[in-house]
């Protein structure tokens, strides 16, 4: 292509420009949000009482509890390093750095679209390709859902919660949404259906990398063989570990919530937390709390949980930061490499 015709060429707009959405733009919304929700919330508490639940709080449950965040995280960096295809991470070590840089990645963009991150240092540092690299994003997903999702239903089996306001029907729903889960992550079959139905459903606008998750969705599950039955049930142990985790929250600010309890409700919370519109699930998160919690704990005080909640979102960004530098680096000059290529065609 000449300069002539590089000038009078159109230009393909980017998926920002086609939509008007940025990141930046994301980011302040999911302010907004959680700033509206957590003004609705405060006006209806006593944050004096907040305050005194939290230095109440038992020193001891409320370190050691807050403390299991870091071996969550290295718990989460070592399926990561599983999922992966062999020789895709150089170590683990390298899953945990790319594990905090996603998460603090995750607190200016929606959705945990920081995640994407993992595999686009998957992509490029090894043979895998862009399509199976996403698909192992989207996997580790399914299988958070499918443990949580499994905890919550069995806390509620077990003894279901008092006078939630959440019809029998949600729960049916929720078993519904986690059988799916562990199918698509473990059945070849279903792998395979869900290639033919996107080839057939897409339409031809559909994002190409799009398309290319749901080719290599059954190329993914071949590569994991028999890995996919540990890394399902390690999925329900790290689980178990968060929601033990937010269960000591409850014991470190004295609030008497049977464990098949928070499992369940702290559960559902965790969920509502994840809907995109918010900044790192504040807001949804506490009013969940508050609502459903409200039988077993005073408002003030679950209030405080979704605080201390939060600090699940907040300190593997802090850790993650000062690591950003180079992964940064390293993406602006890929994208500096690829525009100087795309102007000398």
């Amino acid at each position: 292509m000449t300069s002539t015709d590089r000038a009078t060429a159109p230009r393909t707009p980017t998926p920002a420009e086609r939509t008007g959405w940025t990141p930046g733009g994301a980011t302040i919304v999911g302010l907004l949000a959680s700033g509206a929700l957590l003004v609705a919330l405060y006006r209806n508490l006593d944050v004096r009482l907040v305050g005194e639940a939290l230095l109440r709080a038992d020193k001891a449950w409320l370190v050691f509890s807050v403390g299991m965040i870091l071996p969550i995280t290295a718990l989460r960096a070592m399926r990561f390093f599983w999922v992966a295809p062999p020789g895709a991470l150089p170590s683990v070590g390298e899953a945990f750095r790319l594990t905090l840089v996603a998460s603090a990645l995750n607190v200016f963009v929606p959705a945990k679209a920081g995640d994407l991150v993992k595999s686009y240092f998957v992509a490029t540092r090894s043979a895998t390709s862009a399509g199976v690299s996403i698909a192992i994003v989207i996997y580790e997903r399914l299988c958070d859902l499918f443990g949580l999702i499994t905890w919550c239903i069995l806390g509620w089996l077990v003894a279901p919660p008092q006078e939630t306001g959440l019809p029998a029907l949600f729960w049916w729903l929720l078993a519904a949404i986690g059988t799916m889960c562990v199918v698509l992550i473990s059945s070849d079959r279903a792998a395979t259906t869900v290639r033919v139905l996107a080839a057939r459903a897409l339409p031809r606008q559909t994002p190409r990398r799009l398309r290319e998750v749901a080719d290599e969705w059954p190329h993914l599950l071949q590569i994991l063989r028999g890995r996919r039955v540990w890394i399902v049930l390690y999925s329900l142990l790290l689980w178990l570990t968060q929601l033990v985790q937010i269960w000591l929250f409850t014991v470190a600010l004295s609030a008497q919530v049977p464990f098949t309890v928070s499992t369940s409700l702290s559960a559902v919370a965790l969920m509502a937390g994840q809907l995109p519109f918010t900044f790192a699930g504040l807001g949804a998160r506490d009013v969940a709390l508050v609502v459903l919690l409200s039988r077993y704990m005073a408002p003030e005080s679950a209030a405080a949980m979704g605080l201390l909640i939060a600090t699940r979102g907040l300190l593997p960004p802090l850790l993650g930061a000062p690591l950003m530098g180079p992964y940064v680096s390293s993406v602006l000059g890929e994208a500096r490499r690829w525009r100087k290529a795309a102007q000398v065609e």
